[in-house]
């Protein structure tokens, strides 16, 4: 059991890595329309999502001076990850709408915390005394 979770930890790992460093791809797409999702009244949690047509990639989550500066029908250039499609930043010509953001910096962590328990330097174990689960370094 402890082999395939580490080589579940590595596989991730592997995923992540490629996902966040690989060069980004670059579509050209269409504004279909635009999805405003209001939260929680205590929370003023607003998602603004632009739907796109002609490409992979279907929607993208973005703020809302970008939600605001596209109009359905634009067309724009969408820089995407290779892996999970996520995006990267939205272009109007030579215009940045979105930004790409520092995602993939904090990808470091969870990247590194898998390999170190795929390598064997965190370990998963159940211990016999008292029949509890923990995480420990070795």
């Amino acid at each position: 059991m402890d082999v395939i979770i580490r080589l579940a930890a590595l596989l991730i790992a592997i995923l992540l890595a490629i996902d966040a460093y690989s060069g980004e791809r670059t579509e050209t797409l269409r504004v279909d329309r635009h999805t405003l999702t209001h939260g929680s009244s205590w929370r003023h949690d607003d998602s603004y999502r632009l739907h796109f047509v002609g490409g992979r990639v279907e929607s993208c989550e973005v703020g809302w001076s970008a939600f605001n500066a596209l109009a359905d029908g634009d067309e724009v250039s969408v820089d995407t990850s290779r892996v999970f499609k996520s995006c990267d930043g939205i272009r109007r010509g030579d215009e940045v709408i979105a930004r790409p953001n520092v995602h993939k910096w904090f990808m470091l962590i969870p990247i590194a915390i898998l390999l170190a328990a795929a390598f064997g330097w965190i370990q998963f174990e159940r211990r016999v005394d008292d029949d509890t689960r923990g995480w420990w370094f070795s």
